[in-house]
């Protein structure tokens, strides 16, 4: 016991890796889920990095700026098409979804989709969104696309890699695969509050069977976000 005060009290990952590792025992001795120990190892190795990321993030200091506070949805310039994405894991159920909402340059629906991924982590269902978002451009021969999420970390693991054994580098190396098929793609990383219609449709995903689910006509549930992203109202920032 007194090892296991000392190592979850000691700075470090190893607090996580072990909270990680506990999670995983459970859903094996009390679900009847086993796997593959190498499999095991990786995605707990996966998920420790993960969650060390969103933690660091959490507490690095942000500067303040008053023209923060009011937040709006902007549309793109008439040659981009705009995608916005979420995605959200449900501690619950360990249950991924992801969803989007492409827009023209004057705000209008194009399409939307949600999806129920299963079980996978936060940054693999940001990823899911990204290219289930990337497939409908190629498929409609989107040149110019903007994407656009809340999860800056996503962004910077796009741009920058992630370690090798990764459970995201698949997704990744698929990402990669599609931007190349489209002439100019621009990342955006934008407040939540400014990302709204792609939530609401990422959370319908919990509602739906698993597997994907296009909208060619907008939810009734995400009307009135999109007309206020296409008039331009301004929102407050969570927590102003």
């Amino acid at each position: 016991m007194d090892w296991l005060i000392r190592n979850l009290s000691t700075p470090g990952d190893w607090p996580v890796q072990f909270g990680v590792t506990l999670s995983s025992l459970n859903k094996q001795v009390f679900e009847g889920k086993s796997s593959n120990p190498h499999g095991v190892a990786v995605s707990i190795n996966s998920r420790s990095y993960e969650f060390g990321l969103v933690m660091k993030a959490s507490i690095t200091p942000k500067k303040s700026n008053a023209n923060s506070d009011l937040i709006r949805w902007y549309p793109s310039n008439e040659r981009f098409v705009k995608i916005n994405v979420d995605g959200s894991f449900f501690n619950q159920t360990w249950n991924g979804i992801c969803g989007g909402v492409v827009r023209n340059h004057l705000g209008r629906f194009i399409t939307g989709f949600s999806c129920n991924l299963g079980g996978c982590s936060i940054m693999q269902a940001e990823l899911w969104g990204i290219i289930k978002g990337l497939q409908f451009a190629t498929t409609n021969e989107f040149h110019h696309v903007i994407i656009e999420l809340d999860f800056e970390m996503v962004i910077n693991f796009i741009r920058n890699g992630c370690p090798t054994q990764h459970m995201c580098e698949t997704l990744l190396k698929d990402i990669t695969i599609l931007v190349k098929r489209i002439f100019q793609v621009h990342w955006n990383h934008i407040f939540r509050e400014a990302n709204l219609v792609a939530d609401i449709l990422a959370k319908k995903g919990q509602e739906l069977f698993y597997g994907l689910h296009v909208f060619y006509a907008p939810p009734p549930d995400t009307s009135q976000a999109l007309s206020s992203d296409a008039m331009g109202i301004l929102r407050l920032r969570d927590g102003k």
